[in-house]
C-alpha cells in the first residue's frame, strides 16, 4: 500500500503499471480528472518509420496522428467505468477547477511490427509496440505521479492485423492508466 502522502518518492515496478513513481499526494476521490491527448509526434515508429514497407509506414502515420485520440477518449471512458472520479473529461483548454488532476504524457513507441515475420517465425518475432510515459498534475502544475507502460503486439490470426492490434493496445494502455488512478487513489495495492 502507498501511503496519503508519500514522505519520499516510491518507485514500482512490473506492478499495474510497468513503472510508476510517486512523489506526491494521491489524489482526492472527488477530485475532476482532465485527461491530455499525449504527443506522439516525436514517436519512434520502429518498423512503420520512412523507408519501410508502405502498408507499415501508412498504419504507424495513421497512429502517430489518431493514436492520441483514441488512448485518451480509452482512459475517460475507463476511468469513469472504474471510479471512484465522477468528473472525468478529455481537455478542452478551461480553466481547471481547484483540486483536479491532470492526466498527460508523450508516445515513445508507434510500432506496427512485422505482421509476416509474426506469422512465419513465431516466437515473438515481428513483434511491434505501442509504449506511453505520462504523469499526473495537480491544478498548480505539481507532478504527483509519473508512469510508463508498454504493450507488445506478438501474435494473431495470420500474423494479425496492424490496425486492430494497435487499437486494441491503444484501448488497453487506457484501461491500464485507469486501473493505476483507481488503485492509488482507492489505497489498494499498486504491485500485482
Amino acid at each position: 500500500l502507498i501511503p496519503a502522502r508519500a514522505a519520499e518518492p516510491v518507485e514500482i515496478e512490473d506492478g499495474v503499471l510497468d513503472w510508476i513513481r510517486i512523489v506526491g499526494e494521491a489524489p482526492a476521490a472527488e477530485a475532476t480528472v482532465i485527461v491530455r491527448p499525449f504527443d506522439a509526434s516525436g514517436a519512434d515508429l520502429g518498423t512503420g518509420a520512412e523507408g519501410g514497407k508502405p502498408k507499415r509506414v501508412a498504419v504507424a502515420k495513421k497512429f502517430q496522428e489518431d493514436g492520441p485520440g483514441i488512448l485518451a477518449g480509452s482512459a475517460v471512458k475507463s476511468i469513469l467505468e472504474r471510479g471512484p472520479f465522477g468528473i472525468v473529461r478529455l481537455d478542452d483548454g478551461s480553466p481547471l477547477p481547484d483540486g483536479a488532476i491532470v492526466v498527460e504524457g508523450v508516445f515513445t513507441e508507434l510500432d506496427p511490427g512485422s505482421k509476416a515475420k509474426r506469422y512465419w517465425a513465431g516466437f515473438g518475432a515481428g513483434k511491434g509496440a505501442i509504449a506511453v510515459e505520462g504523469t499526473v498534475r495537480d491544478s498548480a502544475g505539481n507532478v504527483l505521479a509519473e508512469f510508463r507502460q508498454r504493450r507488445l503486439t506478438v501474435m494473431g490470426v495470420f500474423g494479425g492485423d496492424y490496425e486492430s492490434k494497435m487499437q486494441s493496445d491503444l484501448d488497453n494502455i487506457g484501461e491500464d492508466i485507469a486501473k493505476f488512478l483507481h488503485h492509488w487513489v482507492t489505497g489498494e495495492k499498486l504491485t500485482d
